[in-house]
């Protein structure tokens, strides 16, 4: 029994799925030539530590394990599940963030250049919702002056910044904690 095996196996048994005299199956054939497929194409050389293809089949299990619980985001932290609803709102509010922390103006027109793949509809809908749950905010930029009076700038609350910068600290801290295990 390889390492994802037994840690399906022992998943299995703490959520009473099984008993445990049952056994976790092998993989089938079909799957494993799927997963050699896979293999192939990770550009594993980029990781910092060296770990043969074989080898990461079985540590990555880990890695997901651990961000699983840094991206569960349903209590405490209202604007961060509001964004990453949809990629539509995460984008959007990348952009808002963005200018915000550069210190320089965004409004709803510039965000839909920006995103083309996106109607200024879409857009300005998105805006819109989050300003009325309280995530944005209708405020001048940090540094850059707004030349045109028309313009609303849009930035991100103070209580949306901080659960972004949080959660980014806690992928930061997951990943860390998952490269020094196996470096």
């Amino acid at each position: 029994m390889n390492f994802r095996q037994v840690k399906l196996k022992e998943k299995l048994l703490t959520e009473n799925m099984v008993e445990e005299t049952q056994l976790v199956p092998s993989l089938s054939e079909n799957s494993l030539k799927r997963e050699k497929r896979i293999l192939k194409q990770l550009n594993l050389k980029k990781l910092p530590f060296k770990i043969s293809a074989g080898n990461f089949c079985d540590i990555y299990i880990n890695l997901i394990q651990d961000l699983r619980e840094t991206f569960k985001y349903q209590t405490g932290n209202p604007g961060m599940t509001w964004c990453l609803a949809t990629i539509k709102k995460f984008k959007v509010f990348l952009l808002i963030f963005e200018a915000n922390e550069i210190g320089t103006e965004i409004y709803k027109e510039n965000i839909s250049n920006r995103l083309p793949e996106y109607s200024y509809k879409t857009v300005a809908q998105i805006v819109d919702e989050g300003i009325v749950k309280g995530f944005f905010i209708k405020l001048e930029p940090r540094i850059q002056k707004i030349k045109d009076l028309k313009i609303r700038n849009i930035r991100p609350s103070e209580s949306l910044t901080v659960e972004f910068l949080n959660w980014n600290i806690d992928i930061i801290s997951s990943i860390t904690k998952f490269v020094t295990k196996y470096k």
